[in-house]
């Protein structure tokens, strides 16, 4: 349940700093694979739970002598929290998976809009607004225009979730947060889900309107719709909160 952090981290690097080239993967792989070939990196490093792939990360990081910042949530087990923090991993004050991507996601879009504050003109300065708010001033309204939709999509026969890659984290996670809730549901890339015969959820930003209609189009019937109208940073951002709200409405 990481990739939804690790996405909004990507997508920002790519639009704020195009001359930079990040590289989004899985930790272990990164390992194995990434990590022994690259020279001149740094890395971030997130685990929502998988403390053994973790570790064996920050120990490649730490042989290579590669600068990283880590964050996992604080693990039940005292022996894995002392690991951690021996490695200077930065523990969630939570061990619930959905809790923990929420907090890293806001966390990060604090950051980045700091960072970014000065870049791109207005964009950069709306999402410094944004984040120095820290969405209190808008997800209130957001979550009474959009949870509807989500309630209205759960009463249908839904199977699947889908998006463009830009959403593909925050989609993740809400396939993961309806699982949790009893409800069958598997992410699909847009590619795939076009041949998908049974119900699905497409999520996707108000940006994204022509994609949008050439798969309604296509797909046809059995599509339900969530549009987003917000920026594009901001909608990784407000799905993610969406799937807090509607995992913590259900488990209460």
């Amino acid at each position: 349940m990481d990739i939804q952090l690790l996405s909004l981290l990507y997508w920002a690097s790519l639009i704020f700093q195009g001359s930079k080239h990040p590289v989004l993967a899985e930790s272990e792989e990164s390992s194995i694979y990434l990590l022994p070939y690259r020279e001149d990196y740094s890395a971030i490093v997130f685990s929502t739970g998988e403390y053994s792939k973790l570790i064996q990360s920050l120990q490649v990081l730490r042989i290579l002598g590669v600068e990283y910042l880590a964050f996992s949530p604080t693990p039940p087990n005292e022996m894995i929290r002392n690991t951690l923090r021996y490695y200077n991993v930065e523990l969630i004050p939570t061990n619930d998976s959905v809790s923990a991507s929420l907090y890293t996601t806001l966390a990060s879009f604090i950051a980045i809009s700091e960072i970014y504050k000065s870049s791109l003109n207005i964009r950069g300065k709306r999402l410094f607004e944004h984040g120095r708010e820290g969405f209190t001033v808008t997800v209130k309204s957001f979550i009474e225009k959009y949870s509807d939709v989500i309630e209205a999509s759960l009463s249908k026969p839904i199977t699947a979730i889908t998006s463009t890659r830009f959403l593909e984290g925050a989609g993740i996670l809400l396939s993961h947060v309806l699982r949790s809730i009893g409800v069958e549901a598997v992410y699909l890339p847009v590619e795939e889900a076009l041949t998908y015969n049974k119900p699905l959820l497409g999520v996707f930003l108000s940006s994204e309107e022509r994609l949008r209609r050439e798969f309604k189009t296509q797909k046809g019937s059995n599509l339900y719709e969530l549009v987003l109208n917000v920026e594009p940073l901001e909608g990784i951002v407000y799905t993610v909160i969406l799937s807090y709200v509607l995992y913590k409405l259900v488990k209460q």
